[in-house]
């Protein structure tokens, strides 16, 4: 037991006796409850996982482009999960994309699929604000990070490598 814990409830035992002591025999004395603060952190109530992720690589003269591509999943099936932001960290340093860019909110339904940053139709309706970076390497190392907020607001993020590279 933590000393806050103990001072809590040393505060509630306490005001029990003290309302017992010195009253009218009649009237018992109101039990007052007090509840402990949460010990962990308010978690994301959304699990959101990646799926197949891979980079297209493409030549660019001097320069090559790597177009970033996933499936995002919702798997507690509890909450959905608003995308607030997508950094892309290649050998250049860190490409971001996110809702400003956006026509309209990209959202991963509680227990459903977003593919939007997967397929080819996805990406032409992103059109320059897909994830991606660019770099002088036809064989890049990447990162995805993604950040979220599940249907209550709490925000939550996941850091995946991309090594399949097309």
């Amino acid at each position: 037991m933590n000393s806050l814990t103990f001072a809590w409830k040393r505060a509630a035992v306490s005001l029990v006796f003290l309302a017992g002591c010195g009253g009218s025999p009649a009237a018992p004395a109101p039990v007052t409850t007090i509840t402990t603060p949460p010990s962990s952190p308010n978690r994301s109530s959304a699990l959101v996982s990646v799926e197949d992720p891979f980079a297209t690589v493409h030549n660019q003269g001097s320069s090559f482009g790597y177009g970033v591509h996933f499936l995002l999943r919702e798997t507690s099936g509890v909450s959905g999960a608003t995308i607030d932001r997508i950094v892309i960290y290649g050998p250049s340093g860190s490409d971001e994309t996110g809702p400003g860019c956006w026509r309209t909110k990209l959202r991963v339904p509680a227990g459903g699929v977003l593919d939007t940053f997967y397929t080819d139709a996805g990406r032409q309706w992103l059109l320059y604000c897909s994830p991606g970076s660019g770099g002088t390497t036809a064989s890049p190392r990447l990162e995805a990070e993604i950040t979220f907020s599940d249907d209550r607001g709490v925000a939550g993020s996941l850091r995946i490598p991309i090594t399949s590279l097309r």
